[in-house]
């Protein structure tokens, strides 16, 4: 059970050796975070996207083909590291944590550039950096970067009031200028999957309050996302320049203004402090260690039901404000 559930398969005489599986477990949560470089010599992702974008808007085949094929190397390079971190582990309980919760924080490299250039990213400097840390703080670095921001769209999120959907509604040409409005995928996704879960008693009202509090939760410097070309005339940005690196930024113009209420909770409007402070409510909700616990102990225990493991591990996760290594313990136990 050690090796094979909560690790990645015993090595040659490893079962045999192996007299305190316990013992074991828990001496691999001692250590520190399972970072893990980028791939020697890899180039950064964001320059690998830029360049990708400009070579197809260039028209030009050859050039478009390049940069793709440059892109696509970089993210075998990335799961080729990935994977050779899994294979050469002293820690496998602890790779194996990593791979529950990139599951559990998903995002998918297939079809879109902006997510595909940085899924490897993401893994190195959201999952990794988090695992053994707080679950909120996850949360929230997950929230923030561009593989997540353009995965489920929130980049694109415009706040139906906000200013920058009023200038777009009066200089609005045709039908051939793009929509402006609001986005719920990722507010969905972080109720149902990341959070509360299906049943954690939220409605389709809180998906719509907790979208409008995220506008402006944005990535810079990859062009014409989130109609840069109006937000570089703006203010409010903060993180990565539109000019220079890609990377998150609070766009205040895009950010849909006034007072919102999710899960009966009022929010003031207070620009990127709004999505901080309901992300944190979110992760710490009781409905939240629940379907979390759930999880794990399905994952590393138990395929049937465990509800007394399910509330031990629960009550860890509540009342060590989801300190992600004491959890582990708790799941080790």
């Amino acid at each position: 059970r050690a090796l094979n559930r909560f690790g990645l398969g015993a090595r040659p005489g490893e079962a045999s050796r192996l007299s305190d599986p316990r013992g074991w477990l828990e001496d691999q949560l001692d250590g520190g975070d399972p970072t893990l470089p980028a791939p020697s010599g890899d180039t950064d992702p964001g320059a690998l996207l830029r360049a990708t974008l400009e070579a197809q808007r260039s028209q030009d085949p050859e050039a478009a083909q390049g940069a793709r094929q440059r892109l696509r190397e970089h993210s075998v390079a990335e799961i080729s590291a990935a994977l050779t971190a899994r294979v050469a582990t002293d820690r496998p309980f602890v790779e194996r944590w990593v791979a529950f919760w990139s599951n559990h924080l998903c995002v998918s490299g297939a079809g879109k550039l902006p997510t595909a250039a940085f899924a490897g990213s993401y893994e190195r400097d959201v999952i990794r950096r988090h695992t053994l840390g707080r679950f909120e703080d996850m949360v929230l670095a997950s929230a923030r970067h561009p593989a997540m921001l353009t995965y489920l769209d929130n980049a694109q999120s415009v706040g139906p009031e906000s200013r920058a959907a009023q200038v777009a509604s009066r200089s609005r040409r045709g039908p051939d200028r793009p929509p402006v409005g609001l986005n719920e995928n990722y507010a969905r996704e972080l109720l149902e999957l990341h959070t509360l879960g299906v049943n954690g008693g939220y409605t389709q009202d809180d998906v719509r309050e907790l979208a409008r509090i995220l506008t402006g939760w944005s990535v810079s410097g990859i062009g014409p996302m989130a109609r840069q070309n109006a937000l570089r005339r703006g203010a409010g940005r903060r993180g990565a320049d539109a000019d220079g690196q890609v990377g998150f930024a609070f766009q205040s113009l895009i950010h849909e203004p006034g007072s919102k209420t999710v899960l009966g909770r009022r929010y003031s409007d207070d620009g990127e402090d709004e999505g901080v402070a309901v992300i944190r409510d979110l992760s710490r909700h009781p409905a939240t260690a629940t379907i979390v616990a759930t999880k794990l102990v399905r994952h590393f225990v138990s395929d049937a039901d465990d509800p007394a493991s399910v509330d031990r591990v629960a009550a860890v996760f509540r009342d060590t404000e989801g300190d992600l290594r004491e959890v582990a313990r708790a799941v080790v136990h």
